[in-house]
């Protein structure tokens, strides 16, 4: 298990992404309810709390930019066509990891 699963069971899915300072962002995957939920800080300012069904969950992606920017931010996609981003782990691999632990878990493929 990465340092940024939280808990894992067959049931329930929890990753926790980013840094304390200056934005994180909390993912709970519950099969029991159905539930999936996102918490998210930017500057120590709660963000608005997304919660969804987990059927509304269609995809977890990482997109990845080149320079200038070099950046590689996890973006959850919604069956509504609703598109947000989340924290990334410290690396592009540990992001991808926790993007490919999730996928499984959700049965994303």
């Amino acid at each position: 298990m990465s340092r940024w699963i939280v808990e894992q069971t067959p049931e329930r899915l929890v990753v926790a992404l980013g840094a304390f300072f200056p934005h994180n962002a909390t993912c709970v995957f519950d099969k029991t309810t159905g539930r999936a939920r996102f918490a998210r800080r930017l500057f120590f300012i709660p963000r608005k709390t997304i919660e969804v069904a987990l059927s509304e969950v269609v995809a977890f992606e990482v997109v990845e930019l080149g320079p200038p920017l070099n950046s590689f931010e996890p973006r959850v996609g919604l069956a509504s066509g609703k598109r947000f981003y989340l924290s990334p782990a410290a690396t592009r691999e540990e992001t991808r990891e926790v993007a490919r632990q999730v996928r499984a878990f959700l049965g994303l493929g």
